[in-house]
């Protein structure tokens, strides 16, 4: 079986869906510089106001392209690069389709060039999957189709469909196989704003193969109508992807420099007329929504690689936009557990109970006053068994994490505090509880110091940099001065960032077993069977079928799940791997967590899966039916 770092080095050193070049390939790249020069052909105008031109001279080894939005409609921004990485230009062009496909092209048209889906079009088939819940089994490597199932598992092994789309597994995406009829994809697609007029190909089931050629502003606009559930859920697999390349002493730089800002599927795959040259890239999503396409001569690995620099400068150079996709991850603190207080509103009055909106004011028993601003984020109740206040919070993992930093540390100094908030991450995934589908923590020394106040724009950018990025492998902590095994010292921390180390580096040093990656990388899940949890969930499964196929409409009995064993870590399923995660099997609010996972599987295929509370509710009548002897 393939340990994780194993898995790591094959995906980054094989190419994705390439057949094999002959001896003479590691020359070939600048044999195509001048077709790149052509495929891009749309010679953009004189630079306006807006543009930083070269010289003549200056050949173009890479593309980047990104999607903004803009208060008078979306734009594309084009900039292109020499082998040597200068910037010979950057344009910001209308996004707009042309009107009809033999109307006239400008030059300066971005959907004049053409390039090669690649394998990219196993992302869109992952994302008609996702969108329509469409069941996607495994696919079993048996050796007869050796070449192309290097790409996804060995001989005698499965491979799921989040990890067929990181280790671009072309046969597990066969549309074939998978049963996808072209008429539903069709319609699918065609729903989704903007296809018909700028991505139409897209809705052509028979166009999914890596010969495809489309314009790279096409493949844009077929990332931006992705449903938001579906986007999400490749995004967040697709950070991965990225840091797949890394190894664990030389990360690459793009990773290094777009932390977990940058969520990709890389292609190889050459361009029209040049079947011996490698041509490669990749597509996908910043965190913030905006979709981005590269492309350069090599592999995908290869391009981000040698060009990780100027990648991250071209792709991170704009603000994100006002509106991008939501912050995923739902955290509930609760504040000042520990300190009884009374809340005023600044005229003197109580607070209300309810959502907090405005200035507040806490007042402690031991004299402190604390004044905090809230946006309805926070809520006011009363206990239910001494009538006493309690603040809790609701916020995003980013969120979170901001606030922590806004608390614990200094957000100035970014190097130390990059690296302090995969700390933060990982620590909230280790020791929060699942209540639904949110992690529950206090405010509290014992645990980690939230801030009540909004955080500044310097602790949200930070959050932002590392967002989806943990440490696995060893459970982790901070301290202000003092290190230990498995603890940072946020001093020592900031001396090596004003020393010159980045983030990672520091990251390292700290925590020497740990593994930095994805927060969802199903290479990285290891796991320890529960056949404890195994046997509770089978002894009662039957029974909860019957009852939750008449009264919950979408439920599909799972086939038996595998439950492995958490060392440390919030509890979780993997639907696509038909797996459960759980801590322990002690007390009802263990069994809750493992029957709450369990509905999950079963509601898989159905929107009511997306629906936390109903999951939660279904989960506590199946419990207290156990606990009551059998009745629902």
């Amino acid at each position: 079986m393939e340990t994780k770092r194993e898995i790591k080095y094959r995906a980054a050193d094989i190419d994705e869906g390439m057949p094999r070049a002959g001896p003479g390939i590691r020359g070939a790249w600048r044999a195509l510089l001048p077709p790149l020069v052509l495929f891009f052909g749309f010679a953009l105008p004189p630079a306006p106001a807006c543009a930083y031109a070269g010289t003549a001279s200056d050949v173009t080894a890479l593309e980047v392209l990104r999607l903004d939005t803009a208060e008078d409609g979306a734009l594309i921004q084009h900039s292109a690069f020499n082998a040597d990485g200068a910037l010979t230009r950057i344009v910001r062009l209308p996004a707009k389709a042309p009107a009809a496909a033999d109307s006239p092209r400008r030059d300066d048209d971005p959907f004049a060039a053409r390039a090669p889906l690649g394998s990219l079009w196993k992302l869109f088939v992952f994302l008609w999957l996702s969108g329509e819940r469409h069941p996607a089994p495994d696919y079993v490597c048996r050796g007869a189709q050796r070449k192309e199932e290097a790409y996804c598992c060995d001989p005698g092994h499965a491979i799921a469909r989040d990890a067929a789309l990181l280790r671009s597994c072309g046969l597990f995406f066969s549309p074939d196989r998978l049963g996808i009829d072209p008429a539903a994809w069709r319609a699918f697609w065609q729903a989704r704003p903007g296809v018909r007029e700028a991505a139409p190909w897209l809705a052509d089931l028979g166009a999914m193969k890596a010969e495809t050629v489309v314009s790279p502003a096409s493949i844009l606009h077929a990332l931006a109508a992705a449903p938001a559930p579906a986007r999400g859920e490749a995004s967040a697999l697709l950070l991965a992807r990225v840091f797949s390349g890394a190894e664990r002493d030389r990360p690459i730089e793009l990773a290094r420099r777009m932390g977990g800002r940058l969520r990709i599927k890389t292609f190889s795959w050459h361009l029209p007329g040049t079947p011996d040259a490698l041509y490669g890239g990749g597509a996908g999503w910043l965190s913030d929504g905006r979709p981005v396409w590269f492309a350069g001569a090599g592999t995908g690995q290869q391009v981000m690689a040698r060009h990780g620099a100027v990648l991250a400068e071209a792709l991170a150079a704009a603000p994100a936009p006002k509106r991008g996709v939501s912050p995923p991850g739902c955290v509930r603190v609760n504040f000042f557990a520990r300190y009884p207080f009374t809340l005023e509103r600044p005229d003197g009055e109580p607070a209300p109970a309810g959502a907090l909106r405005g200035r507040y004011l806490a007042r402690f028993q031991n004299g402190v006053s604390l004044p905090f601003t809230a946006n309805g984020e926070l809520s006011l109740s009363r206990a239910r068994e001494d009538g006493r206040p309690r603040i809790e919070g609701r916020f995003s993992l980013d969120g979170y994490g901001a606030r922590v930093l806004e608390r614990e540390a200094d957000p100035r100094e970014s190097e130390a505090a990059r690296a302090l908030s995969v700390v933060i991450r990982s620590y909230l995934m280790n020791e929060a509880r699942r209540q639904g589908n949110c992690l529950v923590i206090n405010d509290s020394s014992r645990a980690q110091r939230v801030s009540i106040n909004p955080p500044g724009a310097a602790a949200r950018a930070i959050a932002g940099f590392t967002s989806g990025l943990v440490l696995r492998g060893t459970p982790v902590g901070y301290h202000s001065v003092t290190a230990s095994a498995n603890r940072m010292a946020w001093t020592q921390a900031v001396a090596a960032s004003r020393a010159g180390q980045p983030w990672d580096v520091i990251l390292r040093n700290a925590f020497p077993a740990a593994d930095l990656g994805a927060l969802n990388d199903p290479a990285g899940v290891p796991c320890r069977r529960f056949a404890l949890a195994e046997n509770w969930l089978a002894a009662r499964a039957p029974r909860w079928h019957r009852i939750l196929q008449e009264h919950l409409p979408g439920f599909e009995p799972p086939p038996a799940p595998r439950v492995c064993l958490l060392a440390h870590g919030a509890p979780f399923s993997e639907q696509d791997r038909n797996r459960i995660h759980v801590r322990a099997l002690k007390t009802n609010e263990e069994r809750l967590t493992l029957i709450h996972e369990y509905l999950h599987l079963g509601l898989r295929r159905h929107p009511a899966g997306h629906d936390e509370d109903l999951v939660e509710r279904w989960a506590r009548r199946l419990l207290d039916g156990e606990n009551i002897g059998g009745r629902i």
